[in-house]
């Protein structure tokens, strides 16, 4: 492929992203991506060696 062919086929890709972002739809995250409940994050955090959730939120200052 020339380089006028891959010049076009940039131009067009960015484009039709500027045109998809102008009609206010875009891609979500999908509910996979959350987190969890406040249970499932503290479990997570205390299976991988971390204080549990209701410990990390009640210290009042950070480790020096």
């Amino acid at each position: 492929m020339d380089s006028e062919n891959l010049l076009k086929l940039k131009v067009v890709a960015m484009m039709a992203v500027i045109l998809e972002e102008s009609t206010g739809d875009y891609l979500q995250a999908s509910a996979q991506r959350n987190p969890g409940s406040e249970w499932s994050v503290d479990h997570r955090r205390v299976a991988i060696g971390r204080r549990s959730l209701s410990n990390f939120k009640s210290k009042r200052s950070s480790s020096r």
